[in-house]
């Protein structure tokens, strides 16, 4: 039972790091990667807990941070245009309701949809307080990972697969854009790196 709690303890501080990743770089965070090398641990520590074979994100990590939060603005910022957004109800039709007449109602780029809303609504039934940055949309992917993280370590294993389920399968539409991103590679590493992840983590409750 044990052995059972500490995977489940350090599956979810894996996904905090990634949740971590795609939000704005601190000093930090920065630090940790750069001082307490958290890329070789976090490799490493995948390897012995998934079986995944080493994936370098530190041979494409920014030199500095000024870099690295450079990068981030003009890769996967909220608040700059044309940056490649890492939300779920982007890349997903805005509803499955049939009976919605709104004319982009089927439609993929639009906020507040579907999963929007079914994660406004277990942050509410959690009374949990999201940033106010996040507040227009809480399925950006450093919410859900942070959700994922709590729920494989207190919710119900078919509650978790549920979530996994339901959350993560746009994933890999999202890795697409990013390579079409120019002068960037770090980011949709990180997002090959994190797709691994989760189909690891589904695996778990199969």
């Amino acid at each position: 039972m044990n052995e059972l709690l500490d995977k489940k303890s350090v599956s979810a501080e894996i996904l905090m790091v990634f949740a971590e990743l795609y939000k704005p770089p601190t000093l930090e965070f920065w630090k940790e990667i750069k001082e307490n090398k958290l890329f070789e641990k976090l490799e490493r520590t995948t390897e012995n807990l998934y079986g995944i074979a080493p994936v370098s994100l530190e041979n494409y990590l920014p030199e500095s941070l000024e870099c690295f939060c450079s990068m981030y603005m003009s890769t996967i910022a909220i608040s700059e245009k044309g940056t490649t957004l890492p939300i779920e109800s982007l890349y997903k039709p805005w509803t499955q309701d049939e009976t919605c007449t709104l004319p982009f109602a089927h439609s993929k780029g639009y906020l507040q949809g579907d999963s929007a809303m079914h994660i406004q609504f277990i942050l509410g039934e959690f009374q949990i307080e999201i940033p106010l940055e996040y507040k227009g949309m809480p399925d950006h992917i450093s919410i859900l990972l942070e959700l994922l993280a709590y729920f494989i370590e207190h919710a119900p294993n078919e509650y978790t697969a549920e979530f996994i389920k339901d959350h993560f399968d746009w994933l890999a539409e999202y890795e697409t854009k990013l390579k079409e991103v120019p002068n960037q590679t770090f980011y949709s590493r990180v997002t090959r790196f994190l797709i691994e992840v989760i189909e690891a983590q589904r695996s778990e409750y199969l």
